[in-house]
């Protein structure tokens, strides 16, 4: 959703053509990403329409885009097939974008947030972490700094491990592929992002089988000078552990906002409002939530008022 911008009268346009991973075809057309510069141009009629003035293009052979950034005249895309390359293009003259500078980092940004005012200069993405041989799909925040435009570099790569071992699954996080939920509150250099797991349980006294549940929205310090840190985490994990569902279909933390003195955080079974200074619980509502069966039988009724109508 970032890969089309506007500046100073000119559109920029990031995209991969070719044909990427398609491994069942014998000679397939090679992927490569690409940067456009469109501007106004006027037909002989003198219709105002948009021409390509700029363009380069070559970049990544085989890979493809997964997130991109345009701010002023500086574009930043992260292109991935094993390991991931951030680029960074300069965009100074729209008739002759240019890259300027390439690293190549295991792992993959999703999003990528440039940051500004005192820490003008850095990048802060969240993605999922690897290594040379590809992804371990575990959630990974990543601050690069690019105050160097033409040799970027990684100042942290931050691993958001959830529980390990015991059933435990992958530590997911919905701001991986939704922006609304990554929330960067810069007056307190303070990021917020949702976080959870899930393990598949027995209890030997009852002898039922059960979903178990973390679900987190956890705060990271981001100091450019001294790394990030870990600032704490808001638990909405016993709303979900709080009555035996088999499964529940939204157990992110959906949305947070840093709001006055608090940072509020919203999932699908409860709202919750927490002090920033100490983390400190000041007010909670628990909701009904929704569950997968909730999709399921609301597509059934459908189906078969269909099949009603269409007899």
């Amino acid at each position: 959703q970032f890969s089309l911008s506007e500046h100073d009268d000119f559109i920029r346009v990031a995209s991969t053509t070719g044909r990427w991973n398609r491994w069942w075809e014998e000679d397939p057309a090679p992927s490569e990403s690409h940067v456009y510069v469109l501007g106004e141009a006027l037909t002989e009629d003198e219709a105002v329409v948009l021409d390509v003035v700029g363009h380069v293009g070559g970049i990544a052979p085989t890979e493809r885009l997964w997130s991109s950034r345009f701010v002023g005249d500086e574009g930043y895309l992260v292109t991935f097939r094993n390991i991931d390359p951030l680029w960074t293009i300069d965009l100074s003259d729209p008739t002759n974008p240019q890259v300027k500078g390439e690293l190549e980092v295991p792992g993959v940004s999703t999003y990528i947030h440039p940051l500004k005012e005192e820490q003008e200069g850095f990048l802060l993405t969240i993605g999922y972490g690897g290594d040379d041989n590809g992804l371990d799909w575990n959630t990974q925040i990543s601050l690069f700094d690019v105050t160097n435009f033409s040799n970027p570099q990684l100042a942290q790569a931050m691993p958001m491990a959830m529980q390990e071992g015991d059933g435990w699954y992958y530590a997911w996080s919905e701001a991986n592929y939704e922006h609304k939920a990554f929330q960067y509150w810069a007056p307190k250099e303070l990021l917020a992002i949702p976080l959870s797991t899930y393990r598949w349980v027995y209890n030997e006294v009852t002898g039922d089988h059960r979903y178990e549940y973390v679900s987190r929205l956890e705060l990271i310090k981001v100091d450019v000078e001294n790394g990030m840190s870990v600032y704490g985490s808001v638990d909405h994990s016993h709303f979900f552990n709080s009555d035996n569902n088999w499964y529940w279909n939204y157990r992110d933390v959906r949305r947070s906002i840093f709001m006055g003195d608090y940072i509020y955080a919203i999932s699908d079974r409860g709202i919750t409002a927490h002090t920033i200074d100490g983390l400190e619980l000041s007010a909670s509502y628990q909701l009904p939530g929704s569950t997968s069966y909730d999709y399921w039988d609301c597509w059934y009724c459908g189906s078969v008022e269909g099949d009603v109508e269409a007899e």
